[in-house]
C-alpha cells in the first residue's frame, strides 16, 4: 500500500488528471440537463384558501366555544375534501380522464395548528386543469356541506389562479443540476485519486525518495535527435571520440 502523500502531491494528482476530472464533470451535468428539460415531465401548483366559520359570524363576536367548533369542522371539511363523493363530482365535471384515486393523490390539504383556515394545493401536468381542480373542488365542497348541514360554513379567501408561464414545482431544475455538478465533481475527484493508487509507476522524485530511499540529486533530460559520442573499440574499451581518449574500461 501506498504511504501518505503530501498536499502538493493531492494538487500534481489533480492537475495530472485534470481533463477527467473535468471531462466527467461536464458529462454528467449536461446529461443531467438534458434529462431535466427534454426528459421528465414537469408538474404544476395551484393553490386555494378556505375559511370555515359559523353563519352571520362577525369579528371579534366569537367565543372560545365558537372557535373550537370551527376547528372541529375544519378537520371535518379537510376530509371531506377528498372524500371519494366529493372527488367524483369534480371528476365528472372537468371531465378528467384519471381515476377518484388518481385525482386524490394530487390533492393536499393543510392548516396551522388552531387555525380555521384550510389550504388546497392541487398538483398537475397542466397548471391550468391544476387550478380548475382547485376552484372545482371548493365549489362541490361548498355545495355539498350546504345541501348535508343546511348551512354555509365555508368562505372562500383565494381562488387558484391560472398563470401564463408557470413555474414547475418539480423538478426543480436548478437544484438538481447543481447536485449533479457537484456530484460528478466530487465522483471524478474521488476516480482520479483511485488511478493514481493503482498507478505503480514512478512518475515523482517523491516517490523514488520515499519507496526507494534514494536521493534525489537532480534529473537529466533525454536527448533525441543526436548520435552517440561514444564508441567501442576492438579492445573492448570505451574511448571517446574528441579530445583527450582514455580507456574507461569495460
Amino acid at each position: 500500500m501506498k504511504e501518505n502523500i503530501d498536499f502538493r502531491e493531492l494538487i500534481a494528482i489533480l492537475r495530472k488528471r485534470t481533463v477527467l476530472i473535468l471531462a466527467l464533470t461536464i458529462g454528467v451535468t449536461m446529461i443531467s440537463g438534458f434529462i431535466q428539460f427534454f426528459v421528465l415531465t414537469p408538474v404544476y401548483q395551484a393553490s386555494t384558501q378556505i375559511l370555515v366559520h359559523q353563519v352571520g359570524e362577525k369579528k371579534g363576536s366569537a367565543t372560545f366555544s365558537d372557535i373550537q367548533i370551527n376547528l372541529q369542522y375544519t378537520r371535518t371539511f379537510q376530509a371531506l375534501l377528498k372524500n371519494p363523493v366529493i372527488l367524483e363530482q369534480v371528476k365528472q365535471e372537468l371531465d378528467l380522464p384519471e381515476s377518484v384515486g388518481g385525482l386524490k393523490e394530487k390533492i393536499t390539504t393543510s392548516s396551522e395548528s388552531e387555525s380555521e383556515i384550510i389550504n388546497i394545493s392541487v398538483q398537475d401536468k397542466s397548471q391550468k386543469r391544476a387550478a380548475e381542480i382547485a376552484n372545482t373542488l371548493t365549489a362541490v365542497l361548498k355545495k355539498e356541506i350546504k345541501q348535508i348541514m343546511n348551512t354555509d360554513r365555508v368562505t372562500v379567501l383565494s381562488k387558484a389562479d391560472i398563470v401564463k408561464s408557470p413555474t414547475p414545482v418539480r423538478p426543480n431544475y436548478k437544484m438538481n443540476i447543481l447536485l449533479s455538478f457537484g456530484a460528478a465533481l466530487m465522483a471524478g475527484i474521488a476516480l482520479a485519486f483511485f488511478l493514481d493508487f493503482l498507478d505503480d509507476t514512478v512518475a515523482r522524485p517523491s516517490q523514488v525518495e520515499k519507496e526507494a530511499g534514494f536521493v534525489y540529486l537532480g534529473s537529466i533530460e533525454q536527448m533525441k535527435g543526436k548520435k552517440s559520442s561514444f564508441r567501442k573499440d576492438s579492445n573492448m574499451n570505451i574511448r571517446v571520440k574528441t579530445g583527450r581518449s582514455e580507456p574507461l574500461g569495460y
